[in-house]
């Protein structure tokens, strides 16, 4: 296992300093504690909340895009060997999310179920690799 380092925060306590710390992850019930208070935070949101998570073992670790929506999300994995997740949505169609505060869009074709999400998030905490939800 490696330790996730996650950034989130729907309202930083210093907004324009240089950011609040990461939330640090180590075991599989922390990921899954920490993905329910999201969602029960941005439950009455307009827009589903977005994190970003990178292995915090390895600095060259990759970068994680993740929404977070009740129902759907999405995961990216920004590295050579990247790509999104894919679901049934069309790809012409834009879906908002909130990082942070700011509105960010990704196509209607990279949200699939937040189980599989969740099940994504699950295999990077467990390998810090590319998860198999992304193909």
């Amino acid at each position: 296992m490696v330790t996730l380092e996650v950034w989130y925060d729907q309202e930083p306590e210093n907004d324009f300093g240089p950011g609040d710390p990461p939330i640090l992850i180590r075991t599989e019930a922390e990921l899954n504690d920490f993905i329910d208070r999201v969602l029960d935070e941005t439950k009455d949101h307009e827009a589903p909340a977005m994190i970003q998570a990178v292995n915090a073992d390895d600095p060259r670790s990759a970068v994680l895009q993740v929404g977070l929506g009740q129902t759907k999300g999405f995961i990216g994995y920004g590295a050579a060997d990247g790509g999104w997740t894919h679901g049934e949505g069309d790809p012409d169609e834009r879906v908002e999310y909130i990082y942070m505060g700011n509105v960010s869009e990704v196509r209607a074709s990279v949200e699939v179920s937040i189980d599989g999400v969740r099940q994504g998030l699950v295999e990077f905490l467990g390998t810090g690799r590319k998860p198999s939800v992304i193909p």
